[in-house]
């Protein structure tokens, strides 16, 4: 079979013919054994097993673009383990392949896609990254692989399946995280006074900024943006300076919302020691930097170091669901919402009585709404496999919260938590609706 390539993100560059593309996939897989070689790419299995034992015509593999080695994705990737024991446990018979996806830029991220395929996966959770999952957009739908990332969350992706739908062609891209388009306005709010944006220069970090930019604008204040590089990161010192600028031009500013990964942790570092950012400044911190890895060793956060700090973040309700789902493993922000993919992948194929993904597709927002409500894979599939059922339409209500896709492929309902630092350095956590409303 062979697997379709354009290159760059979607600008309407035309396909390759058969030939040009014959030579492209050599290349391709020849670069991607140079990455298995050096580590970047990993097969095989989540529990270990030699992926050349693994035989996708007699099971439902699952391939994984989630970074092994990453702080962020670890506990993610302990979650697509777990709902691969709850699945299997109840009969679905899934396989899990993991590859490697991080800020690789368009090519690595597509190359990796496409070994997945090669090994047989019929469909992908991951990419975790906004930029990857831009990257990889085109390429899902060339090939007709289905795509759930827990945690990409530009509004980019909502425009990319909108213009697919809008031209009477399915999108095969979705996701169980919220768009960045309900964080914003939540994030602002939060802001006092004139306000400094930092973000990361991609797919994530600019819409988002500008967003944030827009809504604090209309609140008649003035705010200026501080962006920088991703590829390769600029140096927090560099950033530091940039940020002081910034300080230059609109005295007396109040707030600094940042919008960074595991490097806001040395940036932070930075602003705090800086002699020209005021010290009753308010920090605002988006759902990219993970405080206990990216923050916590950068800052003396018992001693009131980051008394104040606020982080706002995509959260699955609060309750005796979600607190034995933590109690089973390492629990961290987007791990119940990687586990619901898993079950949704499975749900849809299971729906469909098919494991291709051009098939299945259409049964992904299916099993996610306007059905009869079940809360695990095991009730839901029992749902769907019941002779004696009339109607076997399903409502999966995940860990995460209700699903509820659209027809973009985009939540529609939800929790953000707002977490406020005391002296101590512990957060004081209020829960807001998509709508900023306090629940």
């Amino acid at each position: 079979m062979e697997y379709i390539n354009r290159p760059g993100t979607g600008d309407g560059n035309t396909y390759f013919n058969w030939r040009y593309l014959a030579v492209k996939r050599l290349i391709i897989l020849s670069s991607v054994l140079l990455l298995v070689s050096i580590g970047i790419f990993s097969s095989g299995c989540i529990d270990g097993d030699d992926e050349a034992k693994v035989n996708c015509e007699e099971v439902f593999c699952i391939g994984t673009l989630l970074a092994e080695g990453e702080d962020f994705n670890m506990p993610l990737i302990e979650a697509v383990g777990l709902a691969k024991d709850d699945i299997n446990k109840a009969g679905g018979n899934i396989e899990i392949i993991s590859g490697n996806s991080f800020q690789a830029g368009a090519g690595e991220a597509v190359a990796s896609a496409t070994q997945l395929l090669e090994m047989g996966v019929r469909g992908i959770i991951g990419p975790s990254y906004s930029s990857d999952s831009v990257a990889v957009h085109p390429f899902l739908s060339d090939n007709q692989i289905v795509a759930i990332s827990p945690s990409a969350t530009s509004p980019t992706l909502t425009t990319m399946n909108k213009e697919l739908v809008d031209g009477g062609d399915q999108n095969f891209f979705f996701r169980v995280s919220p768009s960045d388009l309900f964080q914003a306005p939540i994030l602002a709010r939060q802001t006092q006074g004139k306000t400094i944006i930092v973000n990361r220069d991609d797919a994530w970090g600019n819409p988002l900024a500008e967003h944030v930019r827009e809504e604090i604008m209309s609140d008649g204040r003035q705010v200026e943006v501080v962006s920088y590089s991703s590829d390769p990161v600029s140096s927090a010192a560099d950033v530091v300076s940039d940020v002081e600028a910034a300080v230059g031009r609109i005295p007396d500013v109040e707030s600094i919302v940042l919008f960074v990964f595991s490097e806001g942790g040395e940036i932070i570092r930075g602003l705090l020691d800086s002699s020209v950012i005021p010290e009753e400044v308010g920090y605002y911190v988006g759902d990219g930097l993970v405080f206990t890895s990216g923050l916590f060793p950068h800052v003396d956060r018992e001693n009131g170091e980051i008394e104040g700090f606020k982080q706002v973040i995509s959260t699955p309700p609060p309750g005796k669901r979600l607190e034995e789902f933590k109690e089973r493993f390492n629990f961290s922000d987007f791990t119940a919402h990687v586990y619901d993919a898993v079950v949704i992948l499975r749900l849809a194929a299971l729906s469909a009585g098919s494991n291709d993904p051009s098939v299945y597709v259409s049964k992904i927002r299916d099993v996610t709404r306007e059905g009869t409500k079940c809360h695990s894979y095991a009730t839901c599939a029992a749902a769907l496999t019941d002779e004696t059922t009339i109607n076997d339409d399903i409502d999966y209500e995940g860990l995460s919260g209700p699903v509820d896709l659209d027809e973009n492929g985009d939540i529609q309902d939800g929790l953000y938590a707002v977490d406020t630092y005391d002296a101590q350095g512990v957060a004081q956590r209020i829960y807001l609706n998509f709508q900023g409303e306090e629940q």
